[in-house]
């Protein structure tokens, strides 16, 4: 027992030793890490003379800041990599797969059913696409820390009987903690994996919808999932027609389902609130066509639709159109508000518009929100702005508790990751700023939004050929992490708020630990000083 004992506390002291080592090192921010482009496949060397740092076991930092990025190829290369340093930790080929045909872009999809924060439990991670052979179903189930499959997949990948029509993860979990991922067939039959989670998901029946996007068709569909006679099936409820001849859909963009909404309400400068309306089953859809050329006109018009649109219940919440209007349109969907921007052929200029929705000044419901008894149709609020550059793409930030402010990451042309700052894409900038903006900080109106050059997060590393970027929170409020991925990868963390809740590295500790003890030292001299008086008094 004493040896045992003395052999934990040299482990602790060593682990000890290595914290404070790590601490005065402090966080580095990492050069970028390059990949080739999709199609081709990626080699791997690997060196005799590797770093300490690969030879290190994987540990969660106490911040959370430290984690393995997943990643897979189109040809269905699968990879885990240290965010660290970039480094490879595995990597594994999936032979049969093939990515889905998603917007005209090949996409896997890649679900994350259980983390690392069940002890006793190993994470999971599940990859989905068809397979080369017969064009159906396949998915590889894994370990994202060893990249190991788990027990019921073969290494190639596990073949289903049946095509995919849409796939999604469900949020709750069953008893083993496991969120189970649910798809859709061809035959509008709903199947989960793995096949014991279907007995999870009969407890939330009928309270659990699909969607459908049709683009050859135009057509946009919602769906009930049902118990009919044992089988999980839908049922159609509501479909939209965006009338394919006109016009083409090229965004469909749901909320995400892990962000937190930390206000409920925006406080005015007359101290008013106004409430956010803030629907979770809303999405972003956009449509783009072309206008019959009229005799004044050389060319065809161009024009833009934006529909907010309840996946629930099929409902148009709001509906904008721009003519003379063309894409890419890159979409941003966070909380009460929505980013996106287009290419005015009119102006001959990019615009990024801002639309934000309240319910008012009272809230209609604090507690819980229904679809089918939903508040009064939200006031939005719209400006546009002018961007004087071309964008690759877009995305918000996201914190663990939502209370830092948001900044919106925007991937250059010219190789640069903007963050930019949620307050310049207010609808409510005034252009005289009266008192009460004033008292609530609104910044007054610019047509242009500036590109500050300090706030490109890399710097002088340029990153070309993003394909998107994903954010993600860490343990500190403050931080956000964000990994842009297409031809390059690049990985770091903004702190949209800066670091208010970690102390600065110049941080005087010896002056407030002298501090302290002159404190510590002053309180006790005079307690035993004023005894000593109290008690020469008494004997007077």
């Amino acid at each position: 027992m004493f040896v045992n004992r003395l052999t934990s506390q040299v482990g602790q002291v060593k682990s000890l030793i290595q914290y404070i080592i790590q601490r005065m090192k402090g966080h580095r921010h990492h050069q970028p890490t390059s990949s080739v482009d999709d199609d081709e496949e990626i080699e791997i060397e690997e060196d005799d003379d590797d770093d300490d740092d690969d030879e290190e076991e994987l540990t969660r930092d106490e911040f959370n800041l430290n984690k393995i990025i997943l990643a897979v190829t189109r040809p269905g290369k699968l990879f885990g990599i240290r965010s660290q340093n970039g480094h490879i930790i595995w990597h594994h080929y999936i032979s049969k797969i093939a990515p889905f045909d998603s917007n005209g872009k090949d996409k896997l999809l890649l679900f994350v059913m259980r983390t690392t924060a069940h002890i006793g439990l190993d994470p999971q991670c599940l990859v989905l696409g068809k397979s080369k052979v017969n064009g159906k179903g396949l998915l590889y189930a894994f370990n994202p820390v060893t990249g190991a499959p788990v027990a019921d997949i073969p290494s190639s990948g596990k073949n289903l009987l049946y095509t995919v029509l849409q796939a999604s993860m469900f949020s709750e979990p069953d008893n083993n903690f496991l969120k189970g991922v649910l798809i859709l067939d061809d035959t509008y039959t709903v199947h989960t994996y793995p096949a014991s989670y279907k007995k999870t998901l009969k407890t939330f029946l009928p309270t659990v919808f699909f969607h459908t996007v049709n683009i050859i068709d135009g057509e946009i569909l919602g769906y009930r999932v049902v118990n009919n006679r044992g089988k999980i099936q839908t049922e159609n409820i509501w479909s939209i027609n965006m009338q394919q001849n006109l016009q083409t859909i090229t965004n469909v963009l749901p909320k995400r389902a892990s962000e937190v909404v930390h206000s409920q309400g925006r406080v005015l400068g007359d101290r008013s609130v106004l409430y956010k309306y803030l629907n979770p089953n809303l999405a972003v859809v956009t449509a783009e066509g072309e206008e019959p050329s009229l005799p004044s006109q050389k060319t065809p018009s161009n024009f833009l639709n934006v529909y907010l649109i309840d996946l629930i219940s099929g409902n148009i919440v709001f509906h904008a159109t721009h003519r003379r209007a063309r894409g890419p349109v890159h979409v941003v969907h966070s909380e009460n508000w929505v980013v996106y921007n287009f290419y005015s052929q009119k102006n001959r200029r990019n615009e990024m518009v801002i639309l934000e929705m309240y319910e008012g000044k009272e809230q209609s419901n604090s507690t819980a929100f229904s679809s089918f008894n939903p508040p009064p149709v939200p006031m939005v609020m719209r400006q546009a702005y002018i961007f004087p550059a071309h964008i690759s793409t877009m995305a918000a930030t996201i914190t663990e508790k939502g209370i830092t402010s948001k900044h919106v990451i925007v991937s250059l042309k010219f190789g640069g990751l903007l963050s930019l700052p949620k307050a310049f894409l207010d609808p409510r900038r005034p252009v005289t700023p009266t008192q009460q903006h004033m008292e609530e900080g609104t910044i007054p109106y610019v047509p242009e939004i500036p590109i500050n050059m300090e706030a490109i997060v890399n710097y002088n590393k340029s990153v070309y050929g993003i394909n998107g970027i994903h954010t993600g929170s860490a343990g500190l409020e403050s931080t956000s992490l964000i990994l842009a991925y297409g031809l390059d990868l690049f990985y770091t963390r903004v702190n949209p708020s800066k670091m208010f809740d970690v102390l600065k590295d110049d941080f005087d500790y010896i002056f407030i630990s002298s501090v302290l003890i002159g404190m510590i030292v002053v309180s006790v001299v005079s307690q035993k000083l004023a005894a000593r008086k109290a008690l020469n008094r008494a004997w007077r």
